[in-house]
């Protein structure tokens, strides 16, 4: 603004439609988990996450899978030492 001090600063309604549309799914994707709360789905389709969710939610799976191999291992007596061993 220094080279044109009396310019007058515009926007196209491309730009304003674009950046607003990214702001709004920005918004969207950052609230998703208060969403589904207050929707109040506890089942998660994961058809319907997003490309960011999805690692997160196999990364959740993940640790359910491993959560109950450990469980069932402490279950039948084995030590924690053993149960790192054959966990990792």
């Amino acid at each position: 603004m220094k080279a044109l001090p009396h310019a007058e600063q515009v926007a196209d309604r491309w730009h304003l439609m674009e950046n607003s549309s990214r702001a709004f799914l920005d918004a969207v994707g950052k609230s998703m988990r208060q969403i589904r709360q207050t929707v109040g789905s506890n089942v998660v389709d994961p058809k319907l996450l997003t490309y960011a969710e999805k690692p997160q939610y196999e990364g959740y799976l993940r640790r359910q899978v491993m959560n109950e191999a450990i469980r069932e291992l402490s279950k039948k007596g084995t030590s924690i030492r053993k149960i790192v061993r054959q966990t990792v």
